[in-house]
């Protein structure tokens, strides 16, 4: 400190700018420091068995066979059915889109466009609005990343259970444990505790 008032003003401001950005800078980036809330833009895993799932093992049952190659040659030969017909209204050729890869076909996590609370900030047991597939669906969060606080678990993702607009599950079963806390709460959560197959 002696040193830096011996200098001129100028490379005091200086000095003073730089630490205050590095402050900024460290304090505001993402991927630093722990979860505090889920916010609108963050990405959620749907975790029920429902069309919009990115785990449900029933989104691959039916396949059909259609002879196109990935990037690395090899043929892709398990397509489901459902994902090509939907492609098919906005592509000419199907076969040549699906030499760009399988990955194409896949489903983007779900993207949480609003929390229905005062705050807009969520956690386990909020009602949100997400983005899924280009359509717009309301879930239920039961799972996240936050540090585990009064009796609430800590998982490896954000999780959330999608219901329609009479709050009813558009799923049949949820396919990762949850919080067996949720039974404590009212409302239209309930009615996805009926689906679910394990509390922790």
């Amino acid at each position: 400190m002696i040193r830096l008032l011996s200098n001129s003003k100028s490379h005091f401001k200086e000095h003073n700018l730089y630490q205050c950005g590095r402050f900024l800078w460290t304090s505001a980036n993402e991927g630093h420091g722990s979860l505090n809330y889920i916010a609108p833009q963050t990405r959620l895993r749907v975790v029920d068995n429902s069309p919009w799932s990115s785990i449900a093992p029933s989104t691959r049952a039916t396949t059909v066979n259609t002879g196109g190659k990935d990037q690395s040659g090899k043929k892709l030969s398990n397509i489901n059915e459902n994902k090509l017909s939907k492609l098919g209204k906005d592509v000419n050729d199907v076969s040549n889109l699906l030499t760009l890869g399988s990955k194409v076909l896949s489903i983007k996590p779900a993207k949480c466009i609003r929390v229905y609370n005062k705050r807009d900030r969520g956690k386990i047991g909020d009602k949100v609005l997400v983005a899924v597939n280009g359509e717009m669906k309301k879930g239920w969060i039961v799972g996240s990343r936050l540090d585990s606080a009064n009796g609430w678990p800590r998982f490896e993702s954000n999780n959330v259970v999608l219901v329609d607009n009479d709050g009813n599950p558009l799923g049949t079963r949820i396919l990762v444990p949850i919080p067996a806390r949720l039974r404590s709460l009212s409302g239209d959560i309930t009615k996805i505790l009926s689906i679910a197959s394990s509390f922790v």
